[in-house]
C-alpha cells in the first residue's frame, strides 16, 4: 500500500463487522499507517489528501450487501488511482459482493488492492448463544485479519473473483422483492411493556425504517440488519412470534463512537 493513511468506512449491524474492521485497522497501524474508522451510513467525507487509501467493511446480506451500502459505494468520487480494499463479515456466502465491488471501484478509478471475507458469529435465529463457538470464530477472524493487513501493507493481498452465479447474486441484491421477502419472514415487533422509549433504535436504523411516536413504529424499508434488536437496552424489539436471544459483539457506545 503506497498511501500513508486510510479512510476506512464500515457498516456493522450487530458489531461483527466493526470487530473485523478494528482488527484490520490495528494491523495497518502497526505497519505505520494512519487509519480513520468511519460509519458508512453517515456518508462519505472528502479525502484529506492524495495519499489516503479507501477501506470498505460491510456485512454480507442476500449474498451481497445492503442497498444503502451499495448507494454509498455508488456515491464515491473519482479515486484518482488511490488504493482501495474490501472486507466483509458473514455467516454463509458472499458470491455477489467481491466481483461487483471491484468492478465499481475500477469504474471510479480506484486501484483494488485486496478483499477478504471473515466468518463471524451468527446474529440470526439464536435460541441460545454459543459463547465458546463464537469466541473461536472471533479469534480466527483476528488472526486472519492480521494476516490480511500484512498483505495489504506488502501490496500482495488477493482479491478473489466470484463464480458464474456472482452476477446473478449481485442483481438479486439490487432488487426490492428479496428484501420485502425478508421483512415478511422476520417481521419486527416491540414489547410496549419493556420499551423505555429511548429512541436508540430509530437513531441507529440505517434504512430509516423506524419512526418514534410514543413507541417505535416500523415502516416498510427494513433490510433485517438486526441493529434495532441487538442494541435495544431492555430487549424490547424482536421478531414477531419468535423467542430469539439478543446478540451483539460490541456495545452501543462503541458503535457510535466518533473516535474509532
Amino acid at each position: 500500500m503506497k498511501e500513508r493513511s486510510v479512510d476506512f468506512y464500515f457498516f456493522s449491524g450487530t458489531g461483527n463487522t466493526l470487530l473485523a474492521a478494528r482488527a484490520v485497522a490495528r494491523g495497518l497501524r502497526e505497519g505505520g499507517k494512519t487509519v480513520r474508522l468511519r460509519r458508512l451510513e453517515k456518508g462519505f467525507l472528502p479525502f484529506q489528501d492524495d495519499r489516503t487509501a479507501l477501506g470498505i467493511a460491510v456485512t454480507v446480506a442476500m449474498f451481497s450487501t445492503y442497498p444503502f451500502a451499495w448507494e454509498f459505494l455508488e456515491s464515491l468520487p473519482d479515486g484518482q488511482g488511490r488504493s482501495a480494499f474490501l472486507i466483509s463479515t458473514m455467516g454463509g456466502a458472499s458470491g455477489g459482493l467481491r466481483p461487483a465491488v471491484k468492478k465499481l471501484l475500477l469504474s471510479k478509478n480506484f486501484t483494488p488492492l485486496g478483499a477478504r471475507d471473515f466468518v463471524m458469529p451468527s446474529n440470526y435465529n439464536n435460541t441460545t448463544i454459543p459463547l465458546e463457538r463464537n469466541r473461536k470464530k472471533i479469534e480466527t477472524m483476528e488472526k486472519n485479519a492480521s494476516a490480511f493487513a500484512d498483505a495489504l501493507l506488502e501490496g500482495n493481498a488477493p482479491w478473489k473473483g466470484g463464480n458464474v452465479l456472482s452476477p446473478l447474486l449481485y442483481r438479486l441484491s439490487r432488487q426490492q422483492w428479496p428484501w420485502k421477502l425478508m421483512r415478511g419472514k422476520y417481521p419486527l415487533a416491540v414489547d410496549r411493556e419493556k420499551c423505555i422509549k429511548c429512541g436508540k433504535c430509530a437513531r441507529l436504523c440505517p434504512a430509516k425504517n423506524i419512526r418514534m411516536a410514543e413507541y417505535p413504529e416500523f415502516l416498510d424499508t427494513c433490510v433485517s440488519c438486526q441493529r434495532c434488536i441487538a442494541f435495544c437496552p431492555p430487549q424490547a424489539i424482536g421478531v414477531q412470534g419468535k423467542e430469539y436471544r439478543q446478540y451483539r459483539s460490541v456495545e452501543y457506545g462503541e458503535l457510535v463512537s466518533e473516535n474509532l
